[in-house]
């Protein structure tokens, strides 16, 4: 259910639209978001922000808010979207600071091949804001498992089906 009142309707409405600016008005100028990839690192700030956000958009469409629950200091965003033909789910905990802007965020992506999907189209772009040479490296270690899940989630889940 979306909660029409919801602190974060305008975030929503930016998110859907693809409008970077209008979401980064929506957040904290200290703003955190723990990648739902690695636990390596995590994204602060609106510089990184706007990278990031401008990337995503570059390679999710179709995104359509499913939920929106919480209180006034903490969310939980649903949404679905698409990567190429991959269909995904992703779930936000947001945390809200005393004036409703975004302070920090964490994803969590369903099916297995959607998150891979998600990496694969993903992690190069951010790689490569660094070199061409990072962005292919980190497609060499990603593409494979993104065509492993993809390709064996059909077989895996017969298998393991109840």
């Amino acid at each position: 259910m979306i909660a029409v009142d919801s602190p974060l309707a305008a975030y929503r409405a930016a998110a859907e639209a693809h409008d970077v600016p209008a979401m980064l008005a929506c957040m904290a100028p200290e703003v955190v978001l723990k990648s739902p990839i690695t636990d390596r690192f995590a994204f602060s700030g609106h510089p990184q922000m706007r990278d990031l956000l401008e990337d995503v958009h570059a390679v999710i469409d179709d995104v359509r808010y499913v939920a929106d629950a919480g209180d006034d200091r903490t969310r939980l965003l649903a949404l679905e979207g698409r990567v190429g033909r991959q269909r995904l789910d992703e779930a936000m905990l947001v945390t809200l600071d005393d004036d409703g802007l975004i302070t920090h965020m964490q994803l969590f992506i369903r099916p297995l091949p959607g998150l891979t999907a998600m990496a694969a189209a993903l992690g190069p772009r951010v790689a490569g804001r660094h070199s061409r040479t990072r962005a292919f490296a980190v497609r060499a270690m990603i593409a494979p498992l993104a065509f492993m899940t993809r390709h064996g989630e059909g077989v895996g889940s017969r298998l393991a089906a109840p």
